[in-house]
């Protein structure tokens, strides 16, 4: 079934924006998956579900109607998973069609998910787009990378020297590259293709490498890790970010012309930089051992500089306008480049990298780029054949601490596990990482309530929600036209690049959105326009686990086959260390030093505003 053409042809006989009375996934539910819609003022009514013909396929009697707070509305969930012959229906509550056609097939979910990984080739630098791969969306190369120059910011004596920083994906809407969110996006798209092999062994993404005899996932990722190993220094830490000083205007990457620099370099953005070459050592093995080999290499060097510049806190220096991903706290990040490390490697110095720092539960926090506790539980305890027990036993603990709580949330009628406090910058990644916990207590346990809330939260992103939207641009009857996204306002095309999730409603954005808050229904607070980078800017570790999850409910649903626990054992890597080199912090983070006080060593930091800060050799702030 031809999903593109069925929702062209869905898209001429929708109803106008806004004026349903049922909410619910607006490209398709899978054959034999989860199926609900929220329907507004039909509790105890029957609602009939018809085929292209107007034949009645069947008939639910609406549930009584509850409240879910972040749309200030009641509804009613609707069940129709009992309709399991693929096509086109229609929902009607007595004579009067609610909602959008309603599309069922047995690869339902499959284009959502190609389309959610191609946004990353879209999203390449230091190449053209040819429209072979990219269509109407074929753009020239911009941003080369082959010259990049070191900021003061980087402790590199020689500023007028450059390096080859080319490939890599641009972060967002605007054109620089981000160790730190690369580290969490790319990790997330690696464990997509680990726990889905057989089903992205012959996905086809149409980009230039489908040809080979590699996955197009792992095609599209090694693009980016490629990058990231040259923003590793000679002394094995890595550089925090590649960028101008300044963001670009809302132009082509071809007119993004201005210098771009390495900029700093940081202890957050070398363990991540460790956690994501390590799994990638093990991942491409079969594929490229040499490459593989390379990035074990390059774990092990980064860990050693890591542990050896534990307070090498990325500061933005006070020339440079563009993303900072500042984090003054590496525990979490340690804790999950030690676990990728020991997994490939089982050295006794990695397992004490990782259990320096226990999964307690003031971390059994949802998983973020400044929060990535959840990546190294993940790994665990889906690898109970590498880890100890009481690890295992910690890691399980905090996913189903998570997801139990996401689980509590689903009492609405909109069946959703999304509550009032979710929506911040880039509210969709949260859900959409939540969904990823989700699918983690799915696979660990074979819970169908675990895939079914997963499912619900797919289906909000992709049209169950009170403003009747699609979030993924390309997709959906009612589509986001607008994002904050350079190249898709600066080409001629007048629809966006496809594929893409925007952040989403935020009930705190500060921009051009700020006049569309509205604080008793958050998850109305959003403004579908390019001048609200609050609301509708796009970035890879956004996408990333939104195509994990519709990557994983297709290949899960349409398969029946779930990842097996213990079944990835890696062959060990031998790997050795380099020799120390200590992190030049004088122009790093403007004068951080030693000192002894109060009878013991601390660290001194000269903060922006000019004042002076202490911090014990844990990185605890010191008042």
């Amino acid at each position: 079934m031809n999903m593109k053409k069925i929702l062209l042809i869905s898209a001429v006989a929708a109803p106008a924006i806004f004026a349903a009375t049922a909410y619910q996934n607006q490209v398709g539910f899978m054959t034999n998956g989860l199926k609900q819609i929220a329907v507004v003022d039909a509790a105890g009514k029957d609602v009939v579900f018809k085929d292209k013909d107007g034949n009645a396929a069947l008939t639910v009697k609406a549930p009584e109607a509850s409240m879910w707070k972040p749309a200030n509305e009641e509804a009613s969930l609707v069940d129709f998973s009992e309709l399991k012959t693929p096509g086109t229906y229609q929902a009607y509550v007595g004579d009067e069609a609610v909602g959008h056609p309603i599309v069922i097939a047995d690869n339902a979910l499959e284009d959502v998910t190609k389309a959610s990984i191609k946004f990353f080739y879209f999203q390449r630098s230091s190449t053209a787009l040819e429209e072979e791969y990219a269509g109407k969306y074929a753009r020239a190369m911009g941003t080369p990378d082959t010259a990049v120059m070191y900021h003061e910011s980087t402790g590199k004596e020689d500023l007028t020297a450059t390096f080859n920083g080319a490939k890599g994906w641009y972060d967002a809407g605007d054109y620089g590259k981000y160790v730190v969110n690369s580290g969490i996006s790319t990790y997330t798209l690696l464990q997509l293709y680990q726990q889905n092999k057989a089903y992205f062994d012959t996905l086809n993404l149409n980009i230039p490498e489908s040809k080979n005899n590699v996955p197009d996932l792992l095609d599209e990722i090694r693009w980016n890790i490629e990058w990231m190993l040259t923003m590793q220094d000679d002394d094995g830490g890595v550089f925090h970010k590649l960028t101008t000083k300044q963001f670009a205007g809302m132009v082509l990457p071809e007119k993004a012309t201005k210098q771009r620099y390495a900029i700093g370099k940081s202890v957050t953005a070398t363990w991540d930089f460790v956690g994501v070459t390590a799994l990638a050592a093990d991942i491409y093995k079969p594929f490229d051992p040499e490459f593989a080999e390379k990035c074990a290499k390059a774990a092990a060097d980064a860990r050693w500089w890591a542990r050896n510049n534990p307070y090498a806190f990325f500061t933005q220096p006070s020339d440079v306008g563009t993303g900072s991903y500042t984090d003054g706290n590496a525990v979490d990040e340690q804790i999950w480049g030690a676990t990728e490390l020991y997994r490939i490697s089982p050295k006794p110095e990695f397992l004490e990298d990782m259990h320096k720092y226990l999964l307690t539960k003031p971390r059994r926090k949802l998983q973020g780029w400044q929060t990535v506790y959840a990546l190294a539980a993940f790994t665990i305890a889906t690898n109970p054949q590498i880890f100890d027990e009481a690890d295992v036993d910690s890691a399980k603990i905090l996913i189903f601490t998570l997801a139990d709580s996401y689980i509590e949330q689903m009492n609405n009628g909109y069946g959703l596990a999304i509550d009032n406090s979710d929506f911040y910058w880039g509210s969709n990644s949260v859900v959409a990482n939540k969904g990823m916990v989700l699918v983690h207590a799915y696979i660990l346990t074979k819970e169908q309530k675990y895939l079914d809330a997963a499912q619900g939260i797919l289906d909000y992103l992709l049209g169950r929600n009170p403003l009747d939207l699609s979030y993924l641009t390309g997709w959906g009857v009612n589509q986001v036209m607008k994002p904050h996204h350079r190249p898709s306002q600066g080409d001629t095309v007048e629809a966006p690049v496809p594929g893409m999730l925007v952040g989403g409603p935020n009930s705190s954005a500060d921009d051009c959105a700020k006049k569309l808050i509205d604080k008793d229904a958050p998850a109305k607070s959003y403004y579908d326009n390019s001048c609200s980078y609050a609301t509708n800017e796009v970035a890879i570790n956004w996408n990333a686990p939104f195509a994990y999850l519709a990557g994983s409910l297709q290949a899960i649903t349409a398969t029946g086959k779930v990842y097996e626990i213990g079944s990835d054992t890696p062959k060990a890597y031998e790997v050795d260390k380099i020799p120390f080199v200590k992190a030049n912090f004088s122009k790093q983070a403007e004068g951080n030093r030693l000192v002894f006080k109060n009878g013991a060593v601390q660290v001194e930091r000269k903060m922006r505003d000019g004042t002076v800060r202490y911090f014990n050799l844990r990185g605890k702030n010191l008042k």
